[in-house]
């Protein structure tokens, strides 16, 4: 992709990509719940427990770093991911030298890590 794409081609395709699986997901806020030893659940926030969307289970690996996965996929909630969509969107429509490099040099990053590529 970065071979056909101009930088900012590439920023608006991650953005487009991110708001898209965004939106397609439970909505959020989302909390992890951890079960003993045994578990970690990602849920949808909600103060009734009907209306929390199961968002992902991380079992029996190892305690701490499933702890560690389930709070990193809780704190990326969908609102998350759309601030960042619309953060590589701005970047990726701003004239070129409006921003500093240092700006777009971040937000290349997180949008080719985003897409895979490295």
């Amino acid at each position: 992709m970065t071979e056909t794409l101009s930088v900012a081609g590439e920023l608006r395709a991650a953005a487009t990509l991110m708001r898209e699986r965004a939106e397609a997901a439970t909505p959020g806020p989302w909390i992890h719940l951890c079960m003993g030893s045994d578990s970690c659940t990602v849920v949808r926030k909600s103060r009734s427990i009907r209306d929390r969307g199961f968002v992902a289970t991380f079992s029996r690996k190892q305690w701490h770093a499933d702890h560690a996965d389930a709070a990193h996929v809780a704190g990326m909630s969908p609102a998350v991911a759309l601030a960042v969509a619309d953060w590589l969107d701005a970047c990726g429509s701003a004239p070129e030298g409006t921003q500093p490099m240092s700006v777009y040099a971040a937000a290349l990053i997180v949008a080719r890590e985003y897409m895979g590529e490295t």
